[in-house]
């Protein structure tokens, strides 16, 4: 299973309860590898009418900006129900390689997910509670993982569908560049290569993701920290 860092990072009923979920989130976000700044993210959840929209945006910096100067814009849209966010449309848009744009559908009447991409139109099953890439990040925030040590769920990425499985650890503390946080930390039991990925949850800041971490095959890290958060209640 792959998940990947802008966005890294669910997508059943976590906890026994919601948490009053934020009428707006404003999170940023550096993305370093290796320790080098390669980008910055910036991500915007809305809530009206029992309704949601996200929209993330990842800009290169420094030298990747100069080889590889590539915005890259993913949202997703759906409901807000009792058992959290139920995604229905979610996008991922480049502005200057349009052929690795897609798309994904959720047809939860009839159980129908309809990928959209350069290999063309998919139509798969729908699995109850899955979430796409984006959606996924803030279900932990509109259902935080209270009582659960293990997570399964799906989740696509408009090319295709994976299912993940998380662990759990309910107290660590973390360093990002917004401070010094508790946090919930998910992460990937061990694989046969090097590959991992972990989520760092903060537990005063609504659950909100502020660290991931994606270790490849050969031990290299891809790193998301969080820089800046404001929520409006």
């Amino acid at each position: 299973m792959r998940i990947l860092p802008a966005l890294l990072i669910a997508c059943l009923s976590f906890g026994l309860h919601a948490e009053p979920l934020p009428q707006r989130i404003d999170a940023s976000y550096d993305i370093l590898k290796q320790g080098i700044k390669l980008a910055e993210v910036n991500e915007v959840f809305e809530r009206k009418d029992g309704r949601f929209r996200i929209v993330s945006v990842t800009k290169p910096v420094g030298l990747l900006a100069l080889f590889q100067p590539e915005t890259i814009v993913v949202t997703s849209e759906g409901e807000i129900t009792e058992q959290g966010l139920l995604p229905q449309h979610s996008t991922h848009r480049r502005t200057l390689n349009a052929k690795k744009n897609s798309s994904a559908d959720f047809d939860w009447e009839h159980h129908v997910l309809t990928l959209n991409n350069q290999d063309g139109i998919k139509l798969l099953a729908l699995q109850p509670f899955t979430q796409d890439r984006l959606s996924m990040m803030y279900q932990f925030v509109a259902q935080p993982p209270h009582g659960r040590l293990e997570f399964r769920f799906d989740m696509t990425n408009g090319h295709k569908v994976d299912e993940y499985r998380f662990q759990l650890n309910p107290a660590q503390t973390v360093q990002v560049p917004f401070g010094n946080l508790r946090s919930y930390y998910l992460y990937t039991p061990p694989q046969k290569t090097k590959w991992k990925s972990e989520i760092w949850l903060a537990i005063d800041h609504g659950f909100v993701p502020c660290k991931v971490v994606l270790t490849e095959d050969d031990g290299a890290e891809v790193v998301q920290v969080l820089r800046t958060l404001n929520m409006v209640p």
